[in-house]
């Protein structure tokens, strides 16, 4: 017969089997652990271990690991950090944008206010169509939370889903929020430097963390560097702009493309461009998986705070926007 081990989660204990899953052994003693994929790839189950040894689910911070794959070899103290409920609501669509080719602007009215935090992601299921993950997000243009919730969505082509919007998907489709979910979130108070990297509409949940932390701390040192394949496809140009007239933020954006620096246009590989990461900061990335494991390396290796959720599938601004003086660079190039 295995061993029993003691498992203690705040005030909460309960008993595991040597081997057994320890999202498993919690979730069959009724203990709630935050949970989506169980496959590891999300870090909605991420929990800290204080004390004990546990086999597999490591993760890239010291003692966290993913609760779904990590198995209990002995008596374990965790912590577990608290997490908005995951609930259901219903919402509309209420606008379309189209920010770039193939990709567009989803703007919902939820029926009820969701509790949410910057950076995390919920299922959203349009009426007669299959559920996809995405993450919420701030408006391009404003800092201002207004109660509605944006998607910055990238039509795949072969898609069952994300092809049909502005088709069978337009305004006014009743849409099903299922969340949050997810680890990759801004914490409130903190006052070291946030390093934010985003590529294609990975930039969404950074945006949704740069945004609400200027909100709380219009002085907050912020580095922001947002990639796209393709010129045409820097959606986040206005965002970028905005960014630019706070002083502490340093911003910048890689067009895969270019093969030459134009302004703060840079060319080429973002994973050249990565910032230099210290001790203190505390780094976010989002996009292809390439570039979220080069930022979490350099993250790891500077002993740095990194959060990543990985899925597969008055400052007076200037008078020339961040995108036009972009154009006026490769004009002048």
């Amino acid at each position: 017969m295995a061993k029993l081990h003691r498992i203690q989660i705040g005030s909460q204990q309960f008993h595991a089997r040597s081997g057994q899953l320890l999202l498993d052994a919690a979730l069959l003693n009724g203990v709630e652990l935050p949970h989506d994929c169980r496959a590891g790839r999300c870090g909605s189950c991420l929990t800290k271990v204080r004390a004990g040894i546990t086999l597999g689910g490591e993760t890239r911070q010291a003692g966290m690991v993913h609760a779904c794959q990590a198995r209990v070899f002995s008596e374990l103290k965790l912590e577990v950090e608290a997490l908005p409920p995951v609930t259901q609501v219903n919402a509309r669509i209420v606008q379309l944008v189209e920010v770039a080719p193939d990709i567009v602007e989803v703007t919902m009215k939820p029926a009820q206010t969701i509790e949410m935090l910057p950076g995390q992601y919920c299922r959203f299921r349009y009426r007669g169509f299959a559920a996809r993950a995405f993450s919420p997000t701030a408006a391009l243009n404003s800092l201002r939370d207004d109660g509605l919730l944006r998607l910055n969505i990238k039509r795949v082509r072969d898609g069952r889903v994300t092809p049909q919007i502005g088709k069978a998907i337009m305004v006014g489709h009743a849409v099903t929020i299922e969340g949050p979910f997810g680890h990759a979130f801004l914490r409130k108070g903190g006052q070291g430097r946030l390093v934010l990297v985003g590529s294609g509409t990975g930039f969404a949940p950074v945006w949704a963390v740069a945004a609400a932390a200027l909100r709380e701390n219009p002085l907050r040192r912020i580095v922001l560097l947002a990639a796209s394949r393709k010129l045409a496809t820097l959606y986040m140009a206005p965002a970028l702009d905005l960014a630019s007239r706070y002083a502490n933020v340093k911003v910048a954006a890689c067009v895969e493309e270019l093969t030459q620096k134009h302004g703060l246009l840079l060319a080429g590989d973002p994973i050249g461009h990565l910032p230099k990461i210290a001790n203190d900061d505390i780094v976010y990335a989002a996009g292809s998986p390439k570039l979220v494991d080069a930022v979490g390396d350099a993250a790891q290796a500077n002993r740095a705070l990194f959060y990543a959720d990985p899925f597969e599938p008055e400052i007076r601004p200037s008078s020339s926007g961040w995108l036009d003086n972009a154009k006026a660079w490769l004009r002048t190039g």
